[in-house]
């Protein structure tokens, strides 16, 4: 009788370490071990596990241009300008590094679309008044579209201007500058209605911007959209020329 109770009581012990349930299995190792097992529970209902607090990130100081219609936004102030090399009207080569040679203290680049369009015009005439400014204040300033050789030579002629300007075919250099992206399809005048605005097509293409680098070559001023009309007037503000 005994033995039977003992061979009874072995398998029970073997069947209650092959449990499924935690609280047997522990119980089985206690009564061979002869220690106390400890309790097991099981975690409440609807309990949720902490959460890491975030980590708190700081935003690096300077300007912050985000990219929207008509804005160049590739580059900004302290960025290093991309090294070019394009061909001007007169048929000579200009590169960055040439003009940061003749340039005592920076470089104004400007970049427009098209040639003897009404705006391009405006703009290039009040940066033609602003170029003596410029000058005397170590500045060298170059025009940059996507127009050839000879409508550039044209353009200069026609309107007398006494600075660079460079031919960009494809707008590879526009590009580089952020100088290029989804602009209207159509010209958007000031009669035009404002509900008008939405409508008017947009495409891909080379967008008014100006940049000025310091001796350098760093970005020390931005205009990402440039509205021709008063523009150089607030760039020399900006520059402390005016």
């Amino acid at each position: 009788m005994a033995q039977s109770k003992r061979n009874t009581s072995h398998k029970t012990s073997a069947a209650k370490a092959r449990s499924g349930n935690p609280a047997v299995r522990a119980e089985a190792r206690a009564a061979v071990t002869g220690t106390p097992h400890a309790r097991v529970t099981k975690p409440k209902t609807g309990a949720t596990a902490k959460v890491a607090a975030p980590v708190k990130t700081t935003r690096p100081k300077g300007p912050v241009i985000k990219p929207k219609l008509g804005h160049a936004h590739s580059l900004t102030i302290g960025d290093k300008a991309p090294p070019f090399t394009l061909t001007t009207s007169d048929g000579a080569r200009t590169s960055l590094s040439a003009l940061r040679k003749n340039a005592s203290r920076g470089i104004v680049v400007f970049f427009f679309n098209k040639a003897g369009s009404k705006t391009c015009t405006s703009e290039a005439i009040e940066f033609r008044t602003a170029y003596a400014t410029f000058h005397k204040a170590g500045y060298e300033v170059v025009g940059i579209s996507p127009d050839n050789r000879s409508d550039l030579a044209k353009f200069k002629a026609d309107h007398k201007l006494p600075f660079i300007l460079a031919s960009d075919p494809g707008s590879k250099t526009a590009r580089k500058f952020g100088a290029y992206g989804k602009t209207h399809k159509y010209a958007i005048t000031t009669t035009m209605p404002d509900q008008f605005h939405p409508i008017v097509p947009k495409t891909e293409g080379p967008i008014r911007a100006t940049f000025v680098l310091d001796r350098e070559g760093h970005i020390e001023q931005v205009v990402p959209a440039v509205h021709a009309k008063g523009h150089v007037a607030k760039l020399l503000k900006r520059l402390k020329l005016a």
